[in-house]
């Protein structure tokens, strides 16, 4: 039996939402099979992708109990580089390998290198960042150490025994550099204090072979050469009155000598010096040598004080002589005889011994005098020499006290160092010092990590929709026929004379409901394809998990890669 006519509708031809609902009629199978395909695989994997749950155990960083000011740490104490060294220690591939023999962890992994890397990439260490205690030093931080796994009894397990790791290696590595500093510094400054013997050694030496020389005996010498030139002007003071006191007395000598040979009568037993004369010289002697001494000193300096009184006391002395040399003849007129034979015998002069006494110590006087001057000039050249090499040797001594300041500064500042070094190895030893304690250990998460499946099902859901438009919008570019007349009068030049319904038939429709049951079975076969590959990609793909789970940002994260 013929199937009726279809009657062509002219209102699924026009443009706009009729036309879109028209596309969508006629690929709706076209738009449902991508559609089904994604959202299967979006579904498959959010069912079947492993829940990761991460344990994290926090701990404590105690700053060491002694303050600062009292004994300086010798370890740094920046803690984020800290922990970055510790990281460096503990995530070795050694300890890490042990960790996962002990906890039976990554038996699928392919090598040693791939172990440490997956489980370097699930361990975190973050700085937690205390806000209140920014822009103030604190005395304590707080960092996590968390670790992922599948199992969460695991996964706390493994948090502790990282966090009890940290804490051992802080405690050993603190030890150790305090141990190492403290020895640094024993050896340095035993090799210093050779260095500075050496040197001290050296300007010993060079002390001792340029003695009376050096800068520090300048003043010294200044003084001496002082002194020197003012008993030099003394000591030529004292051979000039010398030498003026032997001459004085040489020319009272001679003038008695003089007085003698012009006053005294020929005689057999020679000439006689009355008491007059030699009070007259001597009082003329003393007159001359006041003159000169009034030259230098006022008149109320002793010497010239007591020359004046002695002159008095002369003076009445001579008037006296003469008076007993007036009344002298009278007496000789009485006995002639005895006069004439006393002054054949002139009796010893006193004073002209004393005088020729007074001259020899004069000339011993200028004698010494004269040779202090030539020692006290000699001590004066010595002195003088001294003092200009003294700029010389001040130089040279000046490079090699150079290094020796250096040196000895070094020296103090190095003892000083090793004595706060051995407080900070003692404090290390007693535990004092910073240390790492766990205030929170890892306990069983509550909640898995990783993946939020809710998100991954809203993102299939779009993805499904997009490969769905995605998919009509390519087939209608593709295709080329026409499906309307306003398409074909358009297209070609030739009239339309109308329109043929699309007839069918019942062997089309049988053909039609084959040919959906097997795009129905293979639909179905792709689905379970599609299903069973998402299980096999899902199944245990921690990877992919930790890929798809976002991480919250940290202030300081320190990771074990």
């Amino acid at each position: 039996m013929p199937t009726p006519p279809t009657a062509y509708d002219e209102t699924a031809k026009g443009p706009g939402l009729s036309g879109l609902l028209e596309i969508l009629r006629r690929r709706r199978v076209l738009a449902v099979l991508p559609f089904l395909f994604v959202l299967t695989a979006a579904v498959s994997l959010a069912v079947f992708l492993p829940s990761l749950w991460t344990a994290r155990s926090l701990v404590l960083v105690n700053r060491q109990a002694i303050p600062e000011r009292y004994v300086t740490p010798t370890v740094q104490a920046d803690i984020e580089a800290r922990l970055l060294t510790l990281s460096q220690e503990i995530l070795t591939p050694e300890r890490l390998t042990q960790i996962t023999r002990q906890y039976g962890l990554y038996r699928n992994a392919r090598s040693t290198d791939d172990l440490v890397d997956r489980m370097r990439k699930d361990i975190r260490i973050e700085l937690m960042d205390q806000r209140e205690q920014r822009g103030r030093e604190s005395r304590s931080f707080l960092f996590t150490v968390s670790y992922t796994a599948a199992n969460p009894v695991v996964a706390a397990r493994v948090a502790n025994t990282l966090s009890s790791l940290y804490i051992e290696e802080n405690g050993r590595q603190r030890e150790q550099a305090a141990a190492s500093t403290s020895e640094f510094l024993g050896t340095q400054l035993r090799d210093l204090r050779e260095k500075l013997q050496t040197q001290e050694r050296q300007i010993t030496a060079y002390k001792e072979k340029n003695l009376g020389e050096l800068p520090e005996q300048k003043d010294v010498n200044l003084r001496t050469l002082e002194r020197l030139q003012q008993q030099l002007q003394l000591a030529h003071e004292n051979n000039r009155r010398a030498t003026e006191r032997r001459q004085m007395l040489t020319n009272a000598l001679g003038e008695i000598d003089t007085t003698v040979a012009t006053t005294a009568a020929p005689s057999a037993a020679g000439p006689s010096v009355t008491p007059a004369d030699t009070a007259a010289a001597r009082l003329n002697l003393l007159r001359q040598e006041l003159a000169m001494t009034q030259t230098r000193f006022s008149d109320r300096y002793p010497d010239v004080v007591q020359l004046k009184e002695q002159i008095r006391v002369l003076e009445a002395k001579v008037e006296a002589e003469k008076q007993a040399a007036a009344a002298l003849p009278k007496a000789v007129a009485g006995a002639p005889k005895r006069i004439g034979r006393d002054l054949r015998v002139p009796p010893e002069n006193a004073y002209v011994a004393s005088l020729m006494t007074q001259l020899d110590q004069a000339t011993v006087e200028a004698k010494t005098s004269a040779e202090e001057i030539r020692g006290i000039n000699a001590q004066i050249a010595v002195y003088t020499r001294r003092l200009e090499n003294t700029p010389k040797h001040e130089q040279e001594l000046a490079i090699l006290t150079r290094d020796y300041d250096t040196s000895k500064e070094l020296f103090k500042s190095l003892l000083t160092k090793r004595g706060e070094a051995d407080m900070a190895s003692e404090l290390e030893l007693r535990q004092k010092g910073e240390n790492f304690r766990v205030i929170e250990p890892a306990r069983l998460p509550e909640r898995p990590a990783g993946p939020n499946r809710f998100r991954l099902l809203l993102v299939g859901l779009a993805l499904a929709i997009g490969a769905s438009g995605a998919a009509v919008v390519l087939a209608e570019q593709v295709d080329t026929s026409f499906r309307r007349v306003d398409e074909i009068r358009s297209s070609l030049p030739l009239p339309v004379l109308s329109a043929i319904p699309r007839i069918t038939t019942e062997q089309d429709r049988a053909r039609t409901l084959r040919q959906r049951r097997w795009a129905t079975a293979a639909v179905g076969f792709g689905l379970v394809v599609v299903a069973g590959t998402s299980f096999v990609v899902a199944h245990d793909n921690q990877g992919l998990v930790t890929l798809l789970t976002p991480q919250a940002p940290q202030t300081a994260t320190t990771s074990g890669r």
